[in-house]
């Protein structure tokens, strides 16, 4: 076989495999950050950004800043009992409150917002890794006059045209590049992180605000029911005195207290609209109609936590995600700790560029000269600033001290979030009792009103007993009801304190 065949084949051999690795660069390249930065940043403003596993374990508390490591534990789970959707003229639930919440709530767009310009920012850092293309060109006419001995002027004419384009490509920056992207990327974490606490924000001021309304409308039962005790001691007391068994001071004190339980049922009700603006405001939409939600006896209570305290506070540092931003922040800094530095070397840089002068021109008179030449050049250039006036000592100083600045800072977060759980799982534990001693209380306040109305009527008790009784009863129906929303909102506080609120 003629040499020329297997040359022709061994070309197209190599053109194919030229081509297919060039698609595969193409491929690879549209996932760049500086190509396609959203893919980056949180897939959009009302869903979790999860980091991959490959770099999960980048953004983890380090070791000489983490409790020692406990047993992990599942995450609180939420209370069940709630309907999973919502229809038209039905109470609305937690979850379609959340779901709407995630969806229209300002701050979380604010927070993905802010994660997608972070995720530009870190494709705009990685430009230096591509070579700088440029283009230009001067184009136009020229006229100078030159004096000539004997008193006589000559015209220097020209026209000209030279396009140019130039490339530059840094060849070796001892680590500017690498440092200056790995500081954007740190921040894209960290702002990735700082949307998925905002979520959790939302979630847990919507929980909050549900659980303070269905409270207060269930406050607005317990006063109208109060109201009906104190109508019903009115009309005892109407009774005895109008058999002569009663005084009339009597009456006038149930009548006092009837007029107490009509002002407590309006000031409960105005407390619903505050409630209604609370959640509304929590939602991320204007307080408009009045909100129907469920009653709070529906909404199941909760019977203990996944795991002790300790437990828990090992898996808040494990997985909160202002935690994981703080230590993305620290692995910035120390970028930029890397970047002064790399600002005592040189870099080596090639340029390259290529034109055409295209020339006419004419010098005192005819006749007219043309010229239409390339121009190029090829040079490897070395750059060292020797001495800036000491900026380049105080530039690694500063980025040194926000460096130590910056890992203070993650320590004192990782005590707040200690703190934080500490004091939501014994306000859980304290809800929990409370919330006990409040069923107690008011099934020993029903016992003692029924017996003082019954006694009441056989005369064997007076007006005041009475009226006392039905104002323990009350009371103790307002505690049942605040016990139980405390309850509920601590359950969702440790979860939160854990950044372990599920996200519908």
């Amino acid at each position: 076989m003629p040499i020329s065949s297997h040359f022709k084949r061994a070309l197209r051999l190599a053109i194919g495999i030229g081509v297919l690795a060039g698609l595969a660069g193409c491929a690879r390249l549209a996932e760049e950050p500086e190509v396609n930065p959203d893919r980056w940043a949180p897939p959009s403003a009302d869903r979790i950004w999860t980091p991959s596993p490959a770099s999960a374990s980048d953004y983890r508390m380090p070791i000489e800043l983490r409790p020692p490591p406990r047993a992990a534990t599942p995450a609180p789970a939420q209370p069940s009992g709630q309907a999973p959707d919502h229809q038209q003229g039905q109470p609305h639930d937690l979850p379609a409150l959340l779901d709407l919440a995630l969806r229209v709530n300002p701050d979380t767009r604010f927070a993905w917002e802010s994660a997608r310009q972070a995720a530009a920012s870190f494709g705009a850092a990685r430009a230096p890794y591509y070579p700088l293309v440029n283009a230009n060109s001067a184009n136009g006419y020229s006229r100078t006059l030159y004096p000539l001995p004997g008193g006589q002027i000559a015209q220097y004419k020209l026209w000209q045209a030279q396009p140019l384009v130039q490339m530059t490509y840094t060849l070796l920056d001892f680590g500017r590049r690498s440092s200056s992207a790995e500081a954007a990327r740190q921040a894209l974490a960290a702002a990735n992180f700082s949307f998925d606490r905002k979520m959790q924000d939302v979630v847990f001021g919507v929980q909050r605000a549900y659980y303070a309304l269905c409270a207060a409308k269930a406050a607005v039962t317990a006063a109208r029911q109060n109201l009906e005790l104190a109508q019903s001691d009115f009309d005892a007391v109407q009774q005895r005195l109008n058999l002569g068994l009663a005084t009339e001071p009597a009456l006038l004190l149930a009548r006092e207290r009837v007029a107490q339980s009509q002002y407590d049922v309006a000031n409960a009700e105005l407390m619903v609209h505050d409630a209604e603006a609370g959640l509304a405001a929590a939602i991320g939409i204007s307080a408009g109609e009045p909100m129907e939600v469920a009653s709070l006896e529906t909404v199941a209570v909760p019977a203990a936590l996944d795991g002790q305290v300790d437990e828990l506070i090992a898996a808040t540092i494990r997985q909160r995600p202002d935690l994981a931003a703080k230590v993305a922040g620290l692995r910035a800094s120390e970028a930029r700790v890397a970047l002064a530095k790399a600002a005592w070397y040189p870099t080596v840089d090639l340029t390259a560029n290529y034109g055409q002068l295209i020339w006419r021109y004419t010098f005192a008179g005819p006749p007219n000269t043309w010229a239409n030449q390339p121009q190029y050049s090829a040079l490897v250039t070395l750059q060292w600033d020797v001495f800036t006036g000491l900026k380049r000592l105080n530039d690694v100083r500063a980025a040194e001290a926000e460096d130590a600045a910056t890992r203070a800072g993650v320590r004192s977060a990782e005590i707040g979030a200690i703190a934080q759980m500490w004091s939501a799982y014994y306000e859980f534990q304290s809800s929990q009792k409370k919330y006990s001693y409040g069923q107690a209380l008011v099934a020993a306040a029903q016992d003692a009103y029924d017996a003082n109305i019954e006694t009441y009527r056989q005369g064997l008790s007076t007006i005041v007993e009475l009226l006392t009784a039905q104002r323990d009863l009350a009371n103790a129906r307002y505690t049942l009801i605040q016990s139980r929303a405390d309850l509920l909102t601590s359950y969702a506080a440790v979860a939160y304190a854990a950044g372990a609120v599920r996200i519908p």
